[in-house]
């Protein structure tokens, strides 16, 4: 086994990665929309967004690593520096008017909606958590909310880690008042609240390829709705 990449290596990659797209000049890869995953705990939420990406062939960025950069100021400038000088503007445009307009405070705050916004600027990425849905712009942006049974979320939990169904749901009831929490906090909004999503899905009913391509579908038709897209 290899040790994982440390957070400032991958976003190293990732920079290089995007540096050589704007010299290929692949600016259709731009335009198109990210797609934001959040999701109540026991959903396979991660899983699901991993192989959403996967099928798409788009960038993965988790929670954890877009909350370590966001916790660094070198990383997360050095993920703006990708940002086309052109569409800079625009970005920092829209990073101070979150800031003036929802009462958005912090240098946490500050610093994952530059990364967030590079991310957007750069199109084609499955986005998980942090609130990402509530931070970029509606019209680049697909926000997915994942959501399920508590009891089909329990027993998924207590499958994956191998523990009792009661632990199972401490762990889904402390995870889930954190995540709500959190979207108080910082957005003064609900993360149950329909209105903040493009589409809300029920992983139980629809079954993994079912959400997968339900997320498709809505891409698709979000992509054909994205600024400078083809009509």
């Amino acid at each position: 086994m290899t040790a994982p990449r440390s957070i400032d290596k991958l976003i190293e990659d990732q920079v290089r990665r995007w540096e050589l797209s704007r010299r290929d000049h692949a600016a259709e890869c731009r335009r198109d929309p990210v797609i934001s995953i959040s999701r109540l705990p026991g959903c396979n939420g991660r899983a699901l967004a991993q192989e959403l990406a996967r099928q798409l062939k788009f960038d993965f960025f988790g929670a954890d690593l877009l909350h370590q950069v966001a916790e660094s100021s070198h990383l997360s400038e050095a993920v703006l520096r990708t940002v086309d000088e052109k569409a800079l503007p625009a970005v920092e445009e829209w990073i101070k008017s979150l800031f003036l307009g929802r009462y958005l405070s912090g240098n946490y705050l500050h610093h994952l909606s530059k990364v967030l916004m590079a991310i957007s600027a750069h199109g084609r990425a499955v986005i998980l958590g942090r609130g990402a849905g509530f931070i970029l712009k509606p019209e680049c942006c697909l926000r997915v909310l994942l959501v399920a049974p508590l009891e089909d979320r329990i027993q998924a939990v207590a499958a994956r880690d191998a523990i009792p169904p009661e632990e199972a749901k401490r762990r889904i009831v402390h995870t889930e008042s954190d995540r709500r929490a959190y979207i108080r906090r910082h957005f003064h909004a609900e993360l149950l609240d329909p209105v903040c999503y493009d589409l809300v899905l029920n992983t139980t009913a629809l079954g993994s390829e079912g959400t997968l391509a339900a997320i498709q579908t809505a891409w698709e038709g979000k992509r054909k709705q994205a600024p400078g897209a083809a009509k």
